[in-house]
């Protein structure tokens, strides 16, 4: 079951998330209207990742009981958080129901076999990338709208979000060829003026109204 339509539009990978000075600025950007996390964190420990999860979680959901969370990490991790479970791309697929009890379940995918697979995995939504160039894909060629767009055609009715190089004016064009939302990295965690930044891409996700 997809629940696409219940799904905030915007979403904070909060990567790196257990390093100091970083969980201040996850907590506000909830506080600021960011109403989707995705913790991530691949070079912590297991252990701190655990503690610093529920601290994150704790606090955020003290600020907005409904925000989505969900952990780019061990399933078991999530499991025991009470939050959603994000799916690496180098994680086997199976089917949602062999995993089961996750209020949210998604994973980032690269390719349309990659989507495809994820489709048939029954998953509430998945991330496509890098649509466009982004340091954290230094000389790997980006997937372009495209390549965005075939992953759309090839989701179905499960939400696509796009990921890579994602500023708030490049929003619309992803929007323009059928993506649902976007994933933001960079463009919050190290924006100058968070707020400022949260409004940008909130904004962008309005439609314009229509002249009459």
């Amino acid at each position: 079951m997809h629940n696409g339509g219940r799904l905030p539009r915007l979403v904070l990978i909060a990567d790196g998330f257990t390093q100091p000075g970083l969980d201040q600025r996850i907590v506000q950007s909830v506080r600021y209207g960011v109403e989707w996390i995705i913790l991530r964190d691949h070079a912590a420990k297991s252990d701190i990742i655990a503690l610093s999860a529920r601290i994150l979680v704790e606090r955020m959901r003290a600020i907005n009981r409904s925000v989505r969370l969900s952990l780019n990490g061990p399933e078991d991790m999530a499991r025991e958080l009470g939050i959603g479970w994000h799916r690496t791309s180098k994680e086997p697929f199976a089917n949602r129901t062999q995993s089961g009890g996750f209020s949210l379940e998604g994973r980032s995918t690269h390719n349309i076999s990659e989507v495809e697979n994820a489709r048939r995995e029954g998953l509430d939504y998945v991330l496509y990338g890098h649509v466009f160039e982004t340091n954290s894909h230094r000389g790997e060629p980006p997937r372009g709208l495209s390549g965005l767009k075939q992953a759309v055609d090839a989701a179905g009715s499960m939400p696509v979000i796009a990921i890579g190089g994602i500023s708030p004016e490049r929003v619309r064009m992803c929007r323009e060829v059928g993506a649902y939302g976007a994933a933001v990295l960079s463009g919050l965690m190290q924006a100058p003026n968070l707020f400022q930044a949260v409004d940008a891409y909130s904004q962008s996700f309005v439609e314009p109204l229509n002249p009459e």
